[in-house]
């Protein structure tokens, strides 16, 4: 534990509190990360010396400049425009949403999202976004676990979709998945399989190409 520094852990976690509200007083800051006051103010304040957070009328809020940590990272992920347009490629064909997740710990966090033109802005899958984490129960995480020629599927019928996930590496060094969601009353379970999951094949090639990944 020689290398651990609190200062940098309590730093980071008032900017993870950022990821459920946008706009927070620093009292909320403060119960979301179980932080003093004091302390929270003094990380605000050398944030805001940087340039990476703002406060208005007593409400802080992230500024752009934390982008170019975000857009680094997905650099160093091979997320670029190519990979990009894989995704919106697929999206747009199904009209839905396509994301490509990275496993984190018990979760799979949302490295890259595309979301198709046209009826695929009915669709509501939680607010979900890139940086986003979804759950072990989750399509796209249970795809990170299946055998190539295998995919996962989630129903959510409340939110009239349904989510289906496909393995596109496995284990060491990264385990990501590919994972579509369309409305559920326009793709019944055979046009998944004969449609949707093909296609999903395709561009899981393709990805794998322009990131230089293996086969599984």
């Amino acid at each position: 534990m020689g290398n651990f520094n609190r200062s940098v852990q309590r730093c980071l976690a008032v900017l993870r509190s950022f990821r459920s509200q946008p706009k927070q007083t620093l009292t909320s800051i403060a119960n979301e990360t179980g932080l003093p006051h004091p302390t929270v103010l003094r990380l605000l304040g050398t944030l805001e010396e940087e340039g990476y957070v703002r406060r208005d009328q007593g409400l802080w809020t992230l500024t752009p400049q934390i982008l170019e940590i975000g857009f680094a990272a997905l650099h160093s992920m091979g997320v670029d425009q190519f990979v990009q347009g894989a995704l919106q490629s697929l999206a747009d064909e199904f009209s839905g949403i396509v994301n490509l997740g990275e496993k984190n710990n018990d979760e799979v966090i949302i490295i890259a999202r595309a979301t198709g033109a046209g009826e695929q802005r009915s669709l509501f899958i939680m607010n979900q976004r890139v940086g986003n984490t979804l759950p072990a129960s989750s399509a796209l995480y249970r795809a990170l676990n299946v055998t190539e020629n295998e995919w996962s599927m989630s129903r959510y019928p409340d939110h009239h979709v349904v989510s289906v996930g496909i393995p596109v590496t496995h284990g060491e060094p990264r385990s990501l998945a590919l994972g579509i969601s369309v409305s559920i009353q326009a793709f019944t379970p055979e046009r998944i399989e004969h449609e949707v999951i093909p296609r999903a094949r395709q561009v899981r090639k393709e990805i794998r190409r322009l990131m230089h990944l293996g086969d599984i």
